[in-house]
């Protein structure tokens, strides 16, 4: 065999190898994005368990794990392209309401969805934006807040506007509009008082939180009595939270910089008055969404590490309500994502 010969059966040879390797994707890109769990869990109403999303290559599905930690499992496999988010328990522990997100040609998409007996279930149609749902005390009924219109911005986008916060009945689908501010941003939302009113927060311009009677239709605001413990130029006031038994609210907002300029936020706590304000965390980093558990004297606490990185790095931590004894809880992801109970 002439060496000619020789060479283009090398050659031959290796391109063969090369599509081989390729299709077997051993050459293949290996997915990129974020893995890890997200910001805002859920804390079940015994106190026991947690629902959170958590993201492989940015791609987020629902689990749970118990409060001590240990090892998750695989509530709901979301659809391709779409990411689940910001679940909440519903009384009586059996239900979820959450909002299924993903990227549309003229706009983000944020519907409301109901994780029931094994079933889900939209709530409202995928040209409906949701950035926030809680269950009533009854369990037949949800608060969501809701857009009423898109607003043009840039490159032929646009982005929810118009909000409002909304009643709907489970066992009808009768929805009810509750307020009528047509705002830019609604920024939390709680029922309280066994659902004789609500708590939300705005953050458009200045932050504040309000207390909607909804018998009365009157509204309260609440602010801090002084902005000295916060480091920004006006207080955040982000994920505000009333504790079960109403007296204490607890809240993220600036509590230093770090050494290149960057935000700190720590949780804070303060009375219903705006009085008594307290901080209670020493994360140095970003702590944030804290909830109440209902039979202890204890916060649920997301912390980022990496908050001025590009990806999140974030942790879930347990701490009580003066900021002692604070846990890390540790969860781990089953290495091969098997298929959701039925």
């Amino acid at each position: 065999m002439s060496l000619k010969k020789k060479n283009l059966l090398f050659i031959s040879g290796v391109f063969i190898l090369y599509l081989c390797l390729y299709w077997t994707g051993t050459f293949a890109a290996t997915p990129t994005g974020y893995t890890g769990i997200g910001k805002e869990p859920a804390l079940s109403p015994n106190d026991e368990e947690l629902t959170f999303t958590y993201f492989q290559n940015d791609h987020g599905a629902l689990y749970s794990a118990p409060i001590e930690g240990g090892m998750a499992k695989l509530l709901l496999k979301p659809e391709e392209g779409k990411d689940d988010l910001q679940p909440a328990y519903s009384p009586d522990g059996e239900s979820l309401l959450f909002l299924r997100e993903w990227e549309g040609e003229e706009h983000m998409h944020k519907q409301l969805m109901l994780y029931k007996d094994g079933g889900l279930r939209p709530l409202l149609g995928e040209e409906e934006y949701v950035p926030y749902a809680a269950f009533a005390p009854d369990g037949e009924h949800v608060y969501f807040v809701k857009n009423s219109k898109y607003t043009e911005t840039y490159n032929n986008r646009t982005q929810p506007n118009g909000f409002d916060i909304y009643k709907m009945n489970l066992n009808t689908e009768e929805i009810e509009q509750i307020t009528n501010m047509n705002t830019v941003s609604i920024s939390s939302l709680q029922i309280i008082e066994g659902g004789k009113k609500l708590m939300y927060s705005k953050s458009y311009e200045t932050s504040s939180i309000k207390i909607l009677d909804l018998e009365s239709g009157k509204t309260k605001t609440i602010l801090p009595v002084s902005s000295d413990y916060s480091k920004a130029q006006s207080p955040t006031l982000s994920s505000p939270t009333r504790s079960p038994e109403g007296k204490v609210i607890a809240f993220a907002d600036v509590a230093s910089k770090s050494s290149n300029g960057t935000f700190q936020y720590e949780i804070f706590t303060m009375d219903t008055k705006g009085e008594n304000i307290k901080q209670i965390t020493n994360f140095s980093d970003y702590a944030g969404h804290p909830r109440f558990f209902q039979h202890s004297n204890h916060l649920l606490v997301t912390v980022d590490r990496n908050f001025a990185g590009r990806e999140p790095d974030y942790e879930y931590w347990v701490v009580e309500r003066d900021g002692s004894n604070r846990k890390e809880i540790h969860i781990n992801i089953p290495e091969k994502e098997t298929e959701p109970p039925s």
